[in-house]
Formats: C-alpha cells, structure tokens, sequence
C-alpha cells in the first residue's frame, strides 16, 4: 500500500530556522521606552481605522535600552556565526527598531524587511488573551503551491505552509530575514503591544572569541 521495503534516511536540507528565547529583565525599561514613544506618535497623528494601530519613532540608541539593542545584536551575529556564515570581521548592529501598539482587529500583512537586513524579530510586551499572533509563512513558493492537504492540522510537520506562535510577555523571537511574517487580528479589547526590530550586519572590529548568548 505505497509503504517502502526499505527505511528512507530523511535529511533536513534547507531549514527556515525560528530562534526564541525569555528575556524578562528587558520588560520594564522597554515599555517603558515604548510607552513614551508611542504616546508621542499618537499625539502627532491619526490612527488608521482600517489597521487601528500605532507606530513609534525610532527606538535605536535611547540610553535605557542600550542593553536590550546590544543583546539583539549580539544574538544576531551568534545566529548567522551557527547557521555557518562567515562573520570574519564582521559586525552585527540594529538597524531598524520601533514599537507597535495594535488595538482591537488590528493585524498586520505577510511580509519580510528587504534592504540590508538579515535578521528580523519581535519582543513581546504586552499579549492579552485572544490577542495577535504570530504566523510564519514558508518562503519557497513552489513547495506552497505543490502542497497536499495537511493530515492534522493541529502539528506542525514538514506539510505546514505556515505557522503561528503565541507571544507572552519577555518573549524574543529571531528568524532569518527572508523570512515571511505577519500577524493575525487582534481580537482582544486589550492592545497588543511589542518591539519589532531589524539587524543588518558591516565590517567592524568586535571583541575575539565566539559570542555566547
């Protein structure tokens, strides 16, 4: 009944890799940062009705959060060092980082960050019950058009077109730039809010010896 004789040796070639990690010693001065940036772009413009949402200014640089950005950073260049990339003098720095605030059927579309940007992420602050979610979407467009009808949608296998993960609060997720992402609508009375941030690497000199996360 189409079963093989003999035993295939799968081999997991070409991965979209999913970094995640708590980090809740960030969570009181990054709302704090964000709070105040994020009542300042209210103040200075309308909310869209269609995406009922709120963009900071730029977060990069601001003193109490100096900490936060360097993590970022030195846990992109640790990702692309592993993934077998040649980092050789070469530095990671965040080069995008903003907070959002999405209210009530808020969302966002399926995108990536082209322009220099290698690594992508988010920083959960505030995630009410039934609010957004993450969901990753496969990046090789004919592997989703080949696809069959999934067995059990309730696993994540190899069949999956995409995923979602759940955000909490202090919770950091990295992916590969490339990486299609969007997030589904908000259905919470309560806002979602986070940190998105984009990390793009140059040639620098950084201090010898591996970076550990």
């Amino acid at each position: 009944m189409n079963q093989p004789q003999a035993i295939l040796a799968p081999a997991g070639y070409f991965a979209s890799m999913v970094y995640t990690i708590q980090k809740p010693e960030f969570l009181d001065a990054a709302s704090a940062v964000s709070n105040e940036l994020l009542a300042a772009s209210k103040a200075a413009m309308p909310m869209n009705e269609t995406y009922p949402s709120v963009m900071s200014g730029s977060m990069i640089g601001v003193g109490r959060t100096n900490a936060f950005e360097q993590f970022i950073a030195d846990s992109a260049w640790a990702i692309l060092d592993s993934q077998g990339y040649n980092m050789d003098g070469l530095g990671a720095y965040v080069s995008e980082m903003w907070a959002q605030e999405h209210f009530k059927y808020s969302g966002m579309e399926q995108h990536v960050h082209p322009h220099g940007v290698v690594i992508s992420g988010f920083y959960f602050m505030s995630t009410p019950e039934n609010g957004s979610m993450i969901e990753l979407h496969d990046p090789r467009p004919g592997k989703v058009q080949a696809s069959l009808p999934l067995k059990d949608q309730s696993q994540v296998k190899d069949a999956n077109n995409s995923l979602f993960i759940k955000p909490q609060p202090g919770l950091m997720v990295f992916s590969n730039s490339w990486l299609p992402h969007s997030f589904t609508r908000n259905a919470s009375n309560e806002s979602v809010k986070f940190i998105h941030f984009n990390v793009s690497v140059k040639a620098m000199e950084r201090p010898a010896g591996p970076i550990v996360i």
